[in-house]
């Protein structure tokens, strides 16, 4: 194959994973995670097809030597843009991950919160009048079946 078109081929490969990964960076931006979730088969399958042109690429650099000096400018240029928006992509990715977790940590701690407990015994015997955990709350109860 002539070396313009395998490195055109890659540029093209390039350029739409550059535009899915702005996609994504935007729905990021904008905390739509159900957007996020429709491109990630989009965005494997576009990173594969990547991921083995550009090694076969790579494993033979006379492709590269011998594509026009245009288009290898091209494929460099498009190399950058897609690194900058991975950057970006992988900060944005990290922060609403960051985020969720916050967010089931708080919905986890005000579950425990809302647990009743034993409550506390106080130096009297008595056990806590106030609050969720307070025992006077809660009514211990046996039944004798034996009628």
């Amino acid at each position: 194959m002539d070396p313009n078109n395998r490195l055109n081929d890659l540029i093209v490969i390039t350029g739409r994973l550059a535009e899915l990964i702005q996609r994504e960076n935007e729905a990021l931006r904008q905390h739509r995670s159900r957007d996020v979730r429709g491109m990630l088969d989009e965005k494997a399958t576009l990173s594969r097809v990547y991921e083995t042109r550009f090694n076969g690429i790579a494993e033979h650099p006379e492709i590269i030597e011998g594509a026009d000096l245009d288009t290898r400018e091209r494929l460099h240029a498009m190399g950058e843009k897609v690194g900058k928006l991975m950057d970006e992509n992988a900060a944005l990715l990290k922060t609403a991950i960051e985020a969720n977790r916050r967010v089931v940590d708080l919905i986890a701690e005000a579950v425990r919160d809302q647990q009743p407990s034993a409550g506390v015994y106080a130096a009297t015997g008595t056990t806590s009048q106030a609050g969720a955990n307070a025992a006077a709350q809660r009514l211990a109860l046996s039944v004798d079946q034996n009628l």
